[in-house]
């Protein structure tokens, strides 16, 4: 191997992390019979090729013919994981565009493909197993069909037998072979119940609408404890969670179907499985908004299931749902002395989200559990909002602002306790920050908290909240202007000085002049709406940011335009622009911006009530972010669209 490897100039071609020179070394390593030395090299060697996908670099093109030989020889360590990465790979170079897969991977895989294939007569199961994946999303060729026949009748391997299955399934999107057809339909019509569950995932790669028509079978397989032999399914996973999710995902396009699957396993005795059907559960209320009254007894149910892991995500999704759950209150009243520990690397405890649900429904329930860890050394809530994709199923507590900024009505329970935590906040600026954002929408039954707002004052990273709070407080904020004058280069004090009533010139002014700044933010163009017509030095500024290429930007701009000429009519054209993607599931957090800018300004017109319709009549949650996110853009945009319906 290593005359022919050091053939290969390795430091003209790329991988994950710049030049290929240290290929060759890593490939004689994983050759290795020390199998630490191998298993720590072949780890390395998959980061560099493959690291997260997107592209076939070069190197990886090059390596081929060697993870090849690596992969067929029996005296090497951890055959199949080198065979999982070749079948990375080769599943990316199928996946990807054309540019961004080396324009030589095809000919050497196609070189490698006999004996690739061959590995599925292999004696090893994990490297058989791994050898059917990479066949069959990787290698589309006539040869890997005919592999898969004759492996259908020689595999005796009942895990393996299932991933064979599988494999089928995958096959049948891209080759049209009557004969492995036949044996997924004897399967399913079949009485084995397994080997059945298989062949609904292996058809729905082609036909979802088998996965629907089966949801009954469906439920009732996966609660059978011989779903054991799935643990070893390389198609699946290793897990109970595993089988639950990929199986619930077949049903996601049809909410009664998933929600008919999400209430069965729900009552599974198998904890890890019930755990997964609240995870599935979930992803259909993230989904559909329509399932709801359907999903919330099945929720509440849990709450006192023997596992802390099913609390917890049971009163958390209570949580997303907000006022919905409402009938739960005081069964969430309850867990919130709930101290156990949900099953993830965290101090979560079911209370913590049982106090979160209650705050969520704005019940006074929740008022003593957040003055308790306010007061506390565990928060039980993160410092700052931590955004994800709404594909990504995480159910994670939100930031303590989020929590507390919509319990203006409980304040006076909670300032003390609020102020008590910012005061002790002197070396976290983000908690700070967090609980500044807080005041600043409680307004003035905040203003008690202005001697400790103002010190941060001197904070640069907490300047901007913190002159925002204080500018929420309105004229009982006075005592602060010296403050703010000396910060007054930050456009968030300008404002601050104006909205207390100090130095309205001045204020004016500053925040003026950095509008017509280039590259100025939105956030501080947002600034500039209190003040109305006393920015009307800013309107030919504002008409140029309208058409922005950045929606904030735009949004943002329109909306004060808006403001301070007293003149909707160009604005509300820029907004429904925005806006009108929503309508068929286009959501970032500007649309929902822009679509609250345009119930702000009681916004008429056809274009702008049809939008509004389109969104009250989607069945579907409309949000770009994950988690309990999802739920609440989802609620802001329906607010929005609802107060344009009735301004019609």
């Amino acid at each position: 191997m290593g005359e022919i490897i050091d053939g290969v100039d390795w430091s003209r071609l790329e991988h994950n992390y710049g030049s290929a020179s240290d290929v060759p070394g890593l490939l004689r390593t994983c050759a290795s019979p020390d199998a630490g030395a191998a298993s720590e090299a072949l780890s390395d060697l998959s980061n560099k090729l493959f690291h997260q996908g997107g592209w076939v670099c070069p190197a990886a093109t090059a390596a081929l013919p060697w993870l090849t030989d690596l992969a067929a020889d029996p005296a090497v360590h951890y055959r199949h994981e080198v065979v999982e990465l070749i079948s990375q790979l080769a599943g990316e170079a199928v996946t990807v565009s054309q540019r961004f897969t080396d324009s030589g991977w095809w000919p050497a895989l196609d070189s490698a493909r006999p004996r690739l294939l061959a590995l599925l007569d292999d004696p090893d199961a994990a490297v058989r197993r791994a050898a059917i994946l990479l066949a069959a999303e990787g290698i589309r060729h006539p040869e890997t069909v005919a592999v898969l026949r004759r492996r259908w009748t020689a595999e005796a391997d009942p895990a393996i037998r299932i991933d064979l299955v599988l494999a089928v399934g995958a096959v049948l999107t891209w080759s049209q072979d009557e004969v492995l057809l036949e044996r997924l339909q004897a399967l399913l019509a079949g009485g084995d119940p397994q080997p059945g569950l298989a062949a609904v995932h292996a058809l729905a790669a082609s036909d979802p609408a088998v996965a629907v028509s089966n949801v009954d079978r469906l439920v009732s397989t996966v609660l059978r404890a011989d779903t054991v032999v799935w643990r070893d399914s390389e198609w699946m996973g290793q897990t109970p969670e595993a089988l639950v999710h990929r199986t619930g995902g077949l049903l996601l396009g049809d909410p009664d179907a998933a929600t008919v699957f999400a209430r069965g396993i729900a009552r599974a005795g198998d904890t890890a499985k019930r755990v997964a059907a609240l995870g599935h559960a979930q992803r259909v209320l993230s989904r559909w908004r329509t399932v709801t009254e359907d999903l919330l007894p099945v929720l509440a149910s849990h709450l006192d299931d023997e596992s802390p892991e099913a609390r917890y995500r049971a009163a958390a999704l209570l949580a997303c749902l907000g006022d919905q759950a409402a009938p739960y209150a005081e069964r969430l009243t309850a867990r919130t002395t709930d101290h156990a520990v949900r099953e993830k690397r965290s101090v979560t405890t079911v209370g913590d989200a049982a106090v979160w649900a209650l705050a969520r429904q704005r019940h006074p329930g929740c008022v003593q559990g957040l003055v308790k860890r306010l007061s506390g050394s565990r928060l039980g809530f993160r410092f700052a909002g931590a955004y994800f994709d709404s594909d990504i199923p995480l159910l994670e507590q939100p930031a303590i602002s989020e929590v507390l900024i919509p319990l203006r009505g409980h304040a006076d329970a909670l300032l003390d306790a609020v102020v008590g935590r910012l005061a002790k906040a002197r070396r976290d600026g983000v908690l700070a920050s967090n609980l500044c954002q807080v005041i600043a929408v409680w307004g003035p039954p905040a203003a008690a908290a202005l001697p400790v707002v103002t010190r941060f004052l001197e904070d640069e990273k907490v300047l901007p909240a913190a002159a925002k709070a204080i500018g929420a407080m309105g004229p009982a904020a006075v005592g602060a202007a010296d403050a703010l004058r000396r910060q007054v280069a930050e456009p968030a004090a300008a404002w601050a000085l104006w909205r207390i009533g100090a130095d309205p010139g001045r204020a004016v002014a500053a925040l003026t002049e950095h509008v017509a700044r280039p590259n100025v933010r939105h956030t501080t163009i947002a600034l500039l709406a209190d003040l109305g017509p006393s920015a009307a030095s800013c309107v030919d500024d504002l008409r140029t940011l309208t058409v922005s290429a950045d929606f904030w930007t735009r949004a943002e701009a329109a909306y004060v335009l808006a403001r301070v000429t007293g003149d909707p009519t160009e604005p509300v054209a820029v907004l429904t622009d925005l806006a009108e993607p929503l309508a068929n599931g286009d959501c970032v957090p500007a649309r929902i911006a822009a679509l609250r800018y345009l119930a702000d300004l009681d916004a008429t017109g056809d274009r702008v009530r049809e939008l509004a319709q389109a969104i009250a009549d989607s069945p579907r949650r409309i949000a770009c972010s994950g988690g309990w996110r999802t739920f609440a853009e989802d609620e802001q945009v329906r607010i929005s669209a609802s107060a344009l319906l009735a301004d019609h």
